[in-house]
């Protein structure tokens, strides 16, 4: 998958941003398990798709994120409990900000041999780390940015991009980004509730929460 492949940073920064998603097999009980793992390791941020009313949608839970903060189509799950406890359709995905909690999740979804492929985005040799340990875990592909070409001049600032290509998709503008950073600077917000929002712009929620706060941070003090 691309979508979560071209983010940007420090080797230091990237250590702190792990993105797991899997697609589970049709066993409804399989499901619930995989979603238990993802929600039981200390996630940042977890995805599921869910059936409610006949209707297929993506229930996301985002750290800092209740419902208080909704808007729009951005609505918030509420809480890992309310997550795990959904009629689930199918997709599973967690954002997590440590090598361990990653390696937890890898090694649970070994163990349970649920049969379904699960994709990873992080530095190669820590991907490569996090399925020593897993049970009928390998790396069956691998995949890699080829940076970016092009008129890179009407790119934004480096410090941005590392917030902005968390969304494959670059659903969160850097006009807005730097808004919120705005916000954060004359504290009309605090730079957790900047990250939140940042985060909620992007619909497959593979902004990594806790890094964008420490980014905005970093920007606020350079």
């Amino acid at each position: 998958m691309t979508h979560s492949n071209h983010r940007r940073g420090s080797r230091e920064s990237l250590e702190k941003d792990y993105v797991i998603f899997t697609y589970p097999a049709k066993k409804i009980e399989d499901n619930k398990k995989i979603l238990e793992i993802y929600a039981n390791n200390n996630p940042v941020n977890c995805t599921c798709t869910v059936n409610e009313n006949g209707q297929k949608f993506r229930k996301r839970w985002i750290k800092g994120w209740d419902k208080s903060k909704d808007s729009g189509i951005h609505k918030s799950a509420g809480s890992l409990e309310e997550l795990k406890h959904s009629e689930l359709a199918g997709y599973v995905s967690g954002v997590f900000d440590n090598k361990e909690s990653a390696k937890k999740v890898m090694k649970e979804l070994g163990e349970g041999d649920f049969g379904c492929s699960t994709v990873v985005s992080a530095i190669f040799d820590n991907t490569r780390e996090l399925t020593q340990d897993a049970p009928n875990a390998y790396m069956h592909t691998v995949n890699m940015s080829a940076e970016t070409f092009g008129k890179t001049e009407l790119l934004p600032e480096p410090k941005i991009l590392e917030i902005t290509t968390m969304c494959g998709h670059h659903m969160p503008s850097q006009y807005l980004v730097k808004h919120l950073i705005e916000q954060v600077k004359r504290k009309r917000m605090t730079s957790q509730e900047a990250a939140v929002e940042i985060a909620k712009q992007c619909t497959c929620n593979f902004v990594n929460v806790v890094r964008t706060e420490k980014l905005i941070n970093e920007y606020l003090e350079d």
